[in-house]
């Protein structure tokens, strides 16, 4: 009998399971999906500019350790707004760490278009 309600447990588990299995790689598609709209409306427009983050010191997410002056000068930078370095709330902390991820991402692939387009 033990076996029985352990095999349905398991069971059902397996089945809520794959509910949110579902949703958690949809939530990981949103940003990939923001991410590429944002690539291809640059590409449409020629602006392979990447963002920078605002800041006493200004950098260019996914390149903190390369050599801002030279990847300012073969691409360009474009300020993201509300990326600056003071927080009012947790929330807009979150929010500025949303930003810098989708920055990075961004930039990582516009490099590329932007060296290809050079």
């Amino acid at each position: 009998m033990n076996k029985y309600v352990v095999a349905s447990i398991c069971a059902l588990a397996a089945c809520g399971n794959s509910d949110v299995l579902q949703s958690k790689q949809q939530d990981l598609k949103k940003p990939v999906n923001k991410v590429m709209k944002a690539i291809d409306m640059a590409k449409s427009q020629s602006d392979f500019r990447l963002y920078t983050a605002l800041g006493r010191k200004l950098t260019i997410p996914g390149f903190e350790n390369r050599n801002f002056e030279t990847i300012k000068s073969q691409c360009g930078l474009r300020p993201m707004k509300g990326t600056g370095d003071v927080f009012k709330s947790t929330q807009e902390k979150k929010e500025r760490r949303l930003k810098y991820q989708f920055a990075r991402q961004y930039n990582e692939i516009m490099y590329l278009l932007c060296l290809k387009n050079s």
